[in-house]
């Protein structure tokens, strides 16, 4: 027997905000849903807070890894392969929602079926759950996949946080896990891209998703190591490769990684840049020139 929603909820060590975001998954005014519960191996007590989550009658699955996969990705793939919904909520465990999340943008993919993702803007939270940001820039919006692929996603992902996210499963078919599973900072970037491939993406000027911010979180550590950069090229030239990016287009999106690149403080842009145009060096090395 089939539900409209699975979700996904990958842990590693995030005890401290289980049940904040269990219990947020667990009051959504939309019922038609499966929980499913992973974790990665975590050295906190995670697991016997799952454990207890676990009793709830939907939830459907609680997998502890006897090691750690090393991968977010596998995860959310081993997660995938249980998942039994239409529609797919990757849950990240140190996030929180709306009780209107799932409501929301459910009633989006239902009445656009040409639509892959629908995803809400969101409010940033600290470890305490209080409000420390809102970006300003995440108005409504719809997409069609080859505009925002070849318009705002060659800057970073638009989608900067799985758990605003509700996603059709069926989309999934266009993902490569494999080549997911080598990332460690730019892989969501990569994984949305492939998703939406051929069908459009919405997005709710509703703050219906709360972003935790913390020294925890894989983007900090990943920053401070030039991962940014070292990955996020990746996904740039996979985008250049498999999309029709204007020339002129191009040349203004490698001005822009040159200019990130220079003002980064990365102590050397020359490993970074190994094995890419030249012409990107040089942007990067008039940009650090313009600085000093």
């Amino acid at each position: 027997m089939g539900v409209a929603v699975s979700v996904i909820l990958p842990n590693y060590n995030h005890a401290a905000y289980l049940p904040e975001r269990l219990e947020s998954i667990l009051n959504q005014d939309f019922t038609d849903f499966e929980v499913i519960l992973l974790d990665d191996h975590s050295s906190d007590n995670s697991r016997e807070i799952l454990r207890k989550y676990a009793e709830d009658r939907r939830v459907t699955h609680c997998l502890e890894n006897e090691s750690n996969s090393g991968s977010t990705f596998l995860q959310w793939k081993q997660g995938l392969d249980k998942a039994r919904g239409e529609f797919i909520w990757i849950a990240e465990s140190d996030d929180a929602a709306s009780p209107h999340f799932l409501s929301s943008l459910v009633a989006k993919l239902r009445d656009n079926p040409e639509m892959a993702v629908a995803f809400s803007a969101s409010d940033w939270i600290d470890q305490q759950g209080r409000v420390i940001h809102q970006t300003g820039h995440e108005s409504e919006a719809l997409w069609p996949a080859p505009d925002l692929i070849t318009g705002d996603f060659l800057k970073g992902p638009v989608i900067y946080n799985a758990s605003s996210a509700v996603f059709r499963r069926n989309a999934v078919e266009n993902v490569d896990f494999k080549e997911l599973s080598k990332f460690r900072y730019a892989g969501d970037w990569l994984f949305w891209i492939q998703l939406i491939r051929g069908k459009t993406v919405y997005r709710t000027a509703e703050r219906l998703n709360y972003f935790r911010r913390h020294e925890g979180n894989v983007s900090f550590s990943a920053e401070r190591g030039g991962l940014q950069f070292v990955e996020g090229l990746k996904v740039v030239f996979y985008i250049f490769r498999h999309y029709r990016v204007p020339f002129l287009k191009k040349r203004r999106t490698l001005l822009y990684w040159g200019w990130r690149i220079a003002r980064s403080g990365v102590p050397d842009p020359g490993e970074i840049l190994s094995g890419y145009p030249g012409e990107l060096k040089i942007y990067t090395s008039l940009f650090k020139l313009i600085r000093r």
